[in-house]
């Protein structure tokens, strides 16, 4: 699964590695390309688990990148967890869909 996320700021340059430093250490990210301020994700959706999901979300969290991209893996039933609204990723992930199922008719 390809997945691509906008950056914001870093601090300094060992913040920049920090984070690159957390993608390298989820063994389901196969490669990370950089495209302007984006970065594609190349993840193997089969080798993702629960847990380095968890550590992903937390990870993008900490950099205030916002988890919209990572939505469809909520339909994944072993990512079914993503749906509940008491998480703390929920807002970030959900942001805007109810106003785009209302637009769509969904």
């Amino acid at each position: 699964m390809l997945i691509r996320i906008r950056l914001g700021s870093f601090y300094s340059k060992c913040d920049e590695s920090r984070l690159f430093d957390g993608f390298n250490g989820i063994s389901a990210i196969r490669s990370i390309k950089g495209d302007g301020r984006d970065l594609l994700l190349d993840i193997s959706i089969r080798d993702l688990s629960s847990d380095s999901m968890r550590e992903l979300i937390v990870l993008l969290w900490r950099y205030r990148i916002p988890l919209s991209p990572f939505r469809p893996l909520a339909g994944n039933k072993r990512f079914d967890w993503l749906n509940n609204p008491k998480g703390v990723w929920y807002k970030s992930m959900f942001a805007g869909k109810e106003q785009t199922e209302t637009q769509t008719g969904r």
